[in-house]
């Protein structure tokens, strides 16, 4: 693990983020796993009638949803620890100061300071 000369945390707190980023990548793995294998069994399961179709149809849509949030989120969670290995890790990609340590805790996956975060949804509304 590597860390840049302009850091705004110790090590110890990148080991605490990292290690609840690792429990929090195991459990979004996991529900994903579970997702994919109700797909698979909504998949397999033979044609019904319409009532049956159409619970079926709103399963389906809400196991897509999951899985598709739950994909989302993980994919959030692996860029969070790849920016702890480089050291990037708390530090706002936009402005290269440092985000605040009760953000991080909220969103640990963050990767703008609050500043340049509201900006940038300010910027969008507009």
């Amino acid at each position: 693990m590597s860390f840049t000369s302009h850091s705004p945390f110790s090590a110890t707190v990148f080991l605490l983020f990292k290690s609840g980023l690792l429990e929090q990548q195991r459990e979004l793995a996991r529900a994903i796993d579970r997702a994919q294998k109700e797909i698979r069994a909504v998949a397999d399961s033979g044609p019904g009638d319409v009532v049956d179709d159409s619970c079926g149809n709103a399963s389906k849509e809400a196991v897509f949803a999951g899985y598709s949030q739950n994909r989302t989120q993980l994919r959030k969670v692996e860029l969070a620890l790849e920016r702890i290995s480089t050291g990037e890790f708390g530090i706002c990609a936009a402005c290269d100061g440092a985000i605040g340590l009760k953000r991080l805790h909220a969103i640990p996956w963050v990767n703008n300071c609050i500043e340049c975060q509201e900006q940038s949804e300010q910027s969008r509304v507009h």
